[in-house]
C-alpha cells in the first residue's frame, strides 16, 4: 500500500503548486519599474527606477530607490527636455491580500531628492530666446497605490499609481505617474 501510495504521490506532485510562506519580514527584494507621466508623448515622459525593499511584519514593507525621470515641454516648438535624478525613501503599507497571499493591495508614502537638469545646462534656444529656469536640486513628497501579484514564490509583479510633489523647480511640480515592475524576492 505504501507502495502504491507513493506511486500516486509522484506522478501528481510535477501537476500541483506547493505555495510557499510570503510576506515575511526581514525578506529583502530588488525591483525595477518603468512608467510613463502622460500619454502625450509616452517616449519623452517615461521615469525608470531601481528600488531594494525590505518586509517587516504584517506585509508591509520600507524601500529605497533610485530614479531617473525624463519629461518633455515645449516653447514655441522647441522641445525642453528635463531630466531628474532622485534618491527615494518611504514605508508601504499592506491595506488587503487574498487569502493565500498571491495577490495584495498596498498604499506607501514617499519623501524625494535628487537633482533636476533642465535642458543639458543650455540656457539658450535656437530661436535666440532663453530659459529661466536652471539646474537645481529638488525635493519633494508623495504617495502610491500597488497591487502586487505573485508570479512564483520570489517574482512579484508591481503595478503602481503614483503621485510626486517636488519643490525646487518650476516645471511641472506635480507628478502623477502609473508604472509596471518586477521584483525579484532574495
Amino acid at each position: 500500500m505504501k507502495k502504491i501510495l507513493s506511486i500516486f504521490l509522484m506522478s501528481i506532485l510535477p501537476f500541483s503548486s506547493i505555495l510557499a510562506q510570503r510576506l515575511l519580514p526581514y525578506q529583502k527584494g530588488l525591483q525595477v519599474t518603468a512608467g510613463m507621466f502622460s500619454k502625450d508623448q509616452p517616449k519623452d515622459n517615461y521615469f525608470v527606477n531601481l528600488e531594494l525593499t525590505q518586509n517587516h511584519k504584517k506585509g508591509n514593507y520600507h524601500f529605497f530607490s533610485a530614479e531617473y525621470q525624463r519629461r518633455t515641454t515645449f516653447y514655441a516648438e522647441n522641445p525642453i527636455p528635463i531630466e531628474t535624478y532622485l534618491l527615494t525613501g518611504g514605508y508601504s503599507f499592506h491595506l488587503i491580500s487574498l487569502p493565500n497571499k498571491i495577490v495584495s493591495l498596498n498604499s506607501g508614502i514617499e519623501a524625494s531628492g535628487g537633482y533636476q537638469l533642465v535642458n543639458h545646462n543650455k540656457l539658450l534656444l535656437a530661436d535666440g530666446s532663453q530659459i529661466n529656469n536652471e539646474s537645481s536640486f529638488v525635493y519633494g513628497a508623495g504617495g502610491r497605490l500597488t497591487i502586487e501579484a505573485y508570479l512564483t514564490n520570489f517574482i512579484i509583479l508591481s503595478v503602481q499609481a503614483r503621485a510626486k510633489y517636488i519643490w525646487g523647480t518650476n516645471f511641472n511640480q506635480f507628478r502623477p505617474s502609473a508604472g509596471i515592475g518586477l521584483r525579484f524576492n532574495l
